[in-house]
């Protein structure tokens, strides 16, 4: 089979390793199958195109393309008519071209599918136009260019059915990245405080990730709750996220951290605090249930649909909500446990990234066959 693995909207952290981890696995099967892999400017200066089989070939877009959709999609359809593959695989849409070929489509678009985020809701009238606007334009592309979408709960997939009509949908989830699985990658990460019970947050700073509940709780916790020995550990710089000054003895801020750092983070951590109010998938739930930490989350249903009972969750923007649960946690160590041996449970129902490869693979033979009858 002759495939074009179309990453060509890969532009940041999270989907590029998803991509580079899939052409990865691919390569691991040794099929006979020919990939053809468009890459994004952003893509292809992460990935190191080196020891692939004379099967991949690689096609690099270039800044031009990352800057104008209508240029993006342009040359993406010129290179499949030039290609003329079995089937495509856009890994995130979604995809601005209607192709004359069989094409599946992965989606990873929260503002779509969840209006009802307390996010969404808090929006400006002429920010919520907006973000309407986008959206309804990226649902349309997503309908009228894909023969199958690709989600990776079944809680999107549901929302998303329900919200367009679109049926053909499957389900093939995210997983934890392989440096977990392989302790001789993992690289020890030193706290300048280690005498602290450490909550953790790991986090890019977007306002989604509805951080700036931190300072009250912080309060709450030293002033309701009587608690003083904690402090919140944040994968962010200090002046990214300019809190008050009372929190400077209940914060380590540590900024980005290595993949490799990673798990000894998880590690030393007492546990993993994720309030966010909008997402598909994070790998963040997966990397705090392996690595055996409880979690506290925001009730939100990408949250429970990954987590399952393996996390307490609370009111996604209530001050006292999340203080009650940090302090029960900080408070208990049973309770904590039982989190952790939940989480190692649930944690198992998500496969490993070689899964998920032969699962997109199967897809694409699925599709691929429904065009055939």
């Amino acid at each position: 089979m002759k495939y074009v693995i179309d990453n060509s909207n890969l532009y940041a952290g999270g989907g590029i390793q998803v991509g580079i981890s899939f052409i990865n696995d691919l390569s691991k099967l040794n099929l006979s199958n020919e990939y053809h892999i468009i890459q994004s400017f952003k893509m292809a200066e992460a990935f190191k195109k080196i020891d692939y089989p004379s099967n991949f070939i690689f096609y690099d877009l270039n800044v031009e393309c990352e800057q104008s959709i209508l240029v993006r999609a342009k040359q993406v359809k010129l290179l499949e008519d030039k290609i003329k593959p079995d089937c495509i695989f856009t890994l995130f849409g979604p995809s601005y071209h209607k192709s004359n070929f069989p094409k599946i489509v992965g989606f990873a678009i929260p503002h779509i599918i969840y209006p009802e985020s307390p996010f969404i809701k808090n929006l400006s009238l002429s920010k919520k136009i907006k973000n309407l606007l986008i959206c309804k334009m990226k649902q349309y592309f997503f309908i009228k260019n894909a023969d199958a979408l690709v989600f990776e709960t079944k809680d999107a997939s549901k929302k998303f059915e329900k919200l367009s009509g679109f049926k053909n949908n499957y389900v093939v989830s995210n997983t934890l990245n392989e440096v977990f699985l392989d302790e001789s990658k993992w690289e020890n990460f030193i706290f300048s405080d280690n005498n602290k019970l450490k909550i953790l947050v790991v986090t890019a700073n977007y306002p989604h990730k509805n951080l700036q509940v931190i300072p009250n709780i912080i309060r709450k916790l030293i002033n309701d709750k009587k608690i003083e020995n904690f402090e919140f550990v944040i994968t962010l710089d200090k002046n990214e996220l300019n809190f008050p000054d009372f929190c400077e003895n209940y914060i380590q801020y540590i900024g980005k951290v290595s993949l490799n750092k990673l798990p000894s983070l998880y590690k030393q951590s007492t546990m993993v605090f994720i309030p966010t109010l909008l997402e598909v998938f994070s790998a963040t739930y997966l990397e705090a249930m392996y690595m055996q930490k409880a979690i506290v989350a925001s009730d939100m249903g990408f949250s429970r649909d990954i987590c399952g009972d393996a996390a307490f969750y609370c009111d996604p923007t209530n001050i006292d909500d999340y203080a009650n649960t940090i302090s029960l946690l900080l408070r208990d160590s049973k309770l904590r446990l039982d989190l952790e041996q939940k989480g190692v449970s649930q944690v198992l129902k998500f496969g490993s990234s070689m899964g998920r490869t032969k699962m997109y693979l199967d897809i694409l033979g699925q599709v691929l066959e429904g065009f055939k009858k």
